[in-house]
């Protein structure tokens, strides 16, 4: 069997009751070969780093644990320090409160393994597939600049990619409090394709919604302002045009207007 050596990395932040299921999603994994977790406290207050190494403690298993804690500055910041501080030649990218399903890696590396070109590669989570332009019906599609923008995908826990990557397009950018991972996305789509493997393996949330509850998704005003300066991005780069840009940002509005009308009406 061909193995890829790689490296998870989890920001954590307050995740005492999260961060140990989302760990033993990784150890459970059926994907024998090198794997490295890297958990970046950011500047927790709630005692979650006691709960990882009490695990870094008690692993018998080949995976590699490493806990790195820093002063709070951010999910990007956490997810730049982890992904530098790595070893893997790939980084897959999970949340403390996503877990895994058991052959997420293995069917991602079995992807990467027959498709050369792949460095960049999601999955669906929570059962929710891509819905606009026949993508539900593929088994694996790549998504354009143009088509992120529609819909930011994929998510986040779902991801993994080749590091060079990550040094090619800069990394994250640490000034967005949101849609940072849209952002990079979007660099990263104007450096080589972006694979989505039409299959649910991730497990986000906790069966909350994706936006307007908790963490920084509840946070909408400064979620829309992510999305707009990553929006205002793409057109730097000329992955879009004016015509398109003004196309996109009523997109982008009305999805906020629409997410706040619902996040209201809820409550």
């Amino acid at each position: 069997m061909q193995y890829i050596n790689f490296s998870v990395i989890i920001p954590m932040y307050n995740s005492k009751f999260t961060i140990k299921n989302a760990i033993e999603s990784i150890l459970n994994q059926t994907y024998k070969g090198p794997l490295e977790i890297i958990v970046v406290n950011d500047g927790s207050t709630d005692g979650c780093e006691k709960i990882v190494e009490e695990i870094i403690l008690n692993n018998q298993t080949n995976r590699t644990i490493k806990l790195i804690n820093k002063p709070n500055g951010g999910v990007s910041s956490a997810r730049n320090i982890g992904i530098r501080e790595s070893s893997g030649e790939w980084i897959a990218l999970l949340d403390s409160d996503d877990i895994w399903l058991p052959d997420k890696i293995q069917k991602q590396i079995d992807e990467v393994i027959k498709n050369t070109d792949i460095k960049f590669i999601g999955t669906n989570r929570n059962n929710e597939v891509y819905p606009f332009f026949g993508k539900s019906k593929k088994r694996l599609y790549s998504v354009s600049s143009k088509e992120i923008l529609f819909k930011w995908w994929p998510s986040t826990p779902t991801v993994m990619f080749h590091k060079s990557l990550f040094f090619e397009v800069g990394g994250y950018d640490e000034k967005l409090v949101g849609a940072e991972d849209s952002d990079f996305w979007l660099r990263c789509a104007s450096k080589t394709k972006i694979y989505v493997l039409n299959e649910f393996l991730v497990y986000t949330g906790g069966g909350k919604r994706s936006f307007g509850e908790s963490g920084l998704s509840a946070n909408m005003p400064k979620m829309y302002e992510g999305e707009i300066l990553a929006l205002k991005g793409a057109k730097k780069r000329k992955q879009i045009n004016l015509f398109e840009y003004f196309g996109f940002y009523l997109w982008l509005t009305a999805k906020y207007i629409r997410r706040m009308l619902i996040v209201r009406i809820s409550k």
